[in-house]
């Protein structure tokens, strides 16, 4: 007992050289050098960064990245799983500010597992193994059930505040008008051209065009613009279809996959970016329908998220991991960072809208994670509360956090501001 309390006064004695940084310019402290204790935890460097500054916010309180990971014990246990650190080593610490933990709202119950989720401003939609779409208030009032659909439905999303598309297991993709005022849905238009599954949706900004990608290997173009039984649109001539819309055809088709589309995110007007079961990621130059470039994976992808500020993609796949790229660095290994925690297969990444690095994940591990791109190996925070695999999950308004599952429920998380 002797030598085990001298072995632990010995390492209470060891120091650290650091150097504290920060992109929050008005907390800014000397970039000099620092002693701190080994022992030292990311509150004991709350305390010193405080003491530091002047005329700081008693309650202002940060995240502390060292090493590509956030501290969440000492700052010796942060350092132990490196070899290459030494006692003359400086070590840069960056503090951010601290996010507050979202706290659960609300939780909805569905008839069938909740497939896919999006989020505009105050209202959520759902897609639903049952066949049925879903419009709901973040306060988790029903607003409207919607049918349309003969087959589970896949995935769904909004084109503006008066439109939105799903697509499902009937190989359809249907758009709707919703009238706010009057708490109405009218099928204008059924887009078919799938001969499978219709996985996923992407939105262009702005809502002019969109994509679809399912189990047949394909991702089609569509107009956003929604065509009447008098008009054409340039694409195919308007029918009525069986479901009540008008059908129409894909403005463009983009093959080259070699099994099912699961994710589809445009990075700009003329870039789409689609992933695939096939283990790759491929970006398309649409105006002129060919392939732009290739990034090659180790397994499936699920899903694929871009960051219009930073530029960069995250994808995630079967590995429990999500990838995060930078496709404009022209290089063959453009993977900048591996995101690693989850236990089950990553079923949706997507980045906080306006925000350069948070993003939240989704997997069938039952739980939702929360991230800050700057930490690869340890996440923010764990959502719990999903008791089965979460299909889905959504980020499109920085103040709510929404997911699905197999549990037949939707969920939403308040996303408190620092």
């Amino acid at each position: 007992m002797a030598e085990k309390s001298k072995s632990d006064h010995n390492d209470s004695d060891k120091e650290f050289q650091v150097r504290l940084c920060t992109k929050l310019e008005s907390l800014s402290v000397a970039d000099t050098p620092f002693t701190v204790p080994a022992n030292i935890t990311a509150e004991g460097l709350n305390t010193f960064v405080k003491q530091l500054l002047e005329n700081t916010e008693e309650s202002l309180e940060f995240d502390w990245l060292c090493l590509g990971e956030i501290i969440r014990g000492s700052l010796q246990s942060h350092v132990d799983r490196r070899n290459d650190i030494t006692a003359e080593t400086v070590l840069e610490l960056e503090y951010i500010e601290k996010r507050l933990p979202p706290e659960p709202q609300v939780s909805s119950n569905h008839d069938d597992w909740v497939s896919s989720v999006a989020v505009l401003g105050e209202l959520v939609l759902t897609g639903c193994y049952d066949n049925t779409v879903n419009i709901w208030s973040v306060s988790g009032a029903k607003v409207l059930v919607i049918p349309g659909h003969t087959q589970p439905v896949k995935t769904v999303a909004w084109l503006n505040k008066e439109t939105f598309v799903s697509g499902g297991g009937d190989q359809v993709v249907n758009m709707f008008r919703w009238s706010e005022e009057s708490n109405s849905v009218e099928m204008v238009n059924c887009c078919r051209g799938h001969e499978r599954s219709v996985e996923c949706v992407g939105v262009a900004e702005g809502g002019a065009m969109f994509s679809s990608g399912g189990w047949d290997n394909t991702v089609k173009i569509w107009s956003g613009n929604m065509v009447s039984e008098t008009e054409n649109d340039g694409e195919s001539a308007a029918k009525r279809s069986k479901g009540g819309g008008v059908t129409r055809t894909p403005m463009q088709t983009l093959g080259g996959h070699k099994e099912a589309v699961s994710g589809l995110v445009w990075m700009d007007s003329d870039t789409l970016a689609s992933a695939s079961m096939d283990h790759t990621i491929k970006l398309w130059d649409v105006e002129l329908g060919g392939l732009k470039h290739e990034m090659v994976g180790n397994k499936a992808f699920f899903s694929v998220s871009h960051n219009p500020l930073s530029g960069s993609l995250l994808a995630s796949s079967a590995d429990r991991s999500v990838r995060m790229y930078d496709p404009r660095s022209g290089a063959e290994q453009i993977v900048t960072s591996v995101f690693t925690s989850h236990t089950g297969w990553v079923s949706r990444v997507t980045w906080a809208r306006g925000s350069e690095n948070l993003f939240v994940t989704s997997s069938y591990d039952n739980l939702v994670k929360m991230w800050d791109a700057r930490s690869s190996r340890t996440p923010l925070y764990d959502l719990s509360g999903h008791t089965d695999k979460v299909l889905s999950c959504d980020w499109s308004n920085p103040e709510y956090i929404v997911s699905g599952g197999a549990d037949n429920d939707m969920k939403i998380f308040k996303s408190k501001m620092p």
